[in-house]
């Protein structure tokens, strides 16, 4: 049974598949961060895809670099399209109780968890940094709360996160979760993480109905 937060993930995207892949594939900004950490991964290593949807771009661009991919989403309309397209290991989970089998070189978690509540978030990552092996990065793009939120009384307590807070997103309002950008990274240190690159951009999603996002994408190693 899906969790509360990955339920309404599921209604989002289970509805959208093709349509948000049309809008989100081409995302240069993304593919940049993605690029980057296959050049610090070696070949044939093996690589988790959290919230894989459809496989494109993320899942794709992993397989064709010769990376063992793993992936999972909790829509199986998505998992289905990954699968016929991707070569990899795909399936249909919930990212709050899924529980990873062995040790990977590369999470990946590109906005696969802005439904989640700061807890869910919190302790996916937590979970998925105890699978990585020494050295192995952590890779994950989300929407910076900084460019979106401008009443500061809806952070939380050490003005990091906003939960339920609503965004654009294919044509409607959307609640999420968002870090700070410096947020994040303090996020991320505090995992025990080492920050070694990251991007904070602008893109346009393909669709008349979206807006320009502020996106931020981060690749933190694990210490070897």
């Amino acid at each position: 049974m899906p969790t509360q937060g990955s339920l309404a993930g599921l209604e989002v995207f289970e509805a959208l598949n093709i349509e948000y892949e049309n809008a989100y594939a081409d995302n240069k900004i993304k593919k940049s961060c993605i690029t980057h950490a296959i050049s610090l991964l070696r070949p044939s290593s093996k690589v988790l895809d959290v919230g894989c949807g459809t496989g494109i771009p993320v899942s794709s661009m992993l397989s064709k670099a010769n990376l063992f991919v793993v992936g999972f989403d909790i829509s199986p309309k998505m998992v289905a399209l990954a699968r016929s397209r991707v070569k990899g290991d795909f399936s249909v989970f919930d990212i709050v109780t899924y529980t990873p089998s062995g040790t990977f070189a590369g999470v990946f978690m590109i906005f696969a968890h802005m439904r989640l509540s700061y807890r869910d978030f919190h302790d996916a990552v937590f979970r998925f940094v105890g699978v990585l092996q020494p050295g192995g990065l952590l890779v994950l793009g989300q929407m910076p709360s900084d460019s979106y939120v401008e009443d500061e009384s809806v952070y939380d307590e050490t003005k990091s996160y906003v939960e339920g807070y609503d965004v654009p997103f294919m044509g409607d309002m959307v609640p999420i979760m968002m870090m700070s950008a410096e947020g994040q990274r303090n996020f991320l240190t505090l995992m025990g993480l080492e920050i070694v690159w990251e991007r904070i951009d602008t893109f346009q999603p393909k669709n008349e109905k979206c807006k320009p996002e502020e996106q931020q994408y981060i690749i933190a190693r694990k210490p070897s």
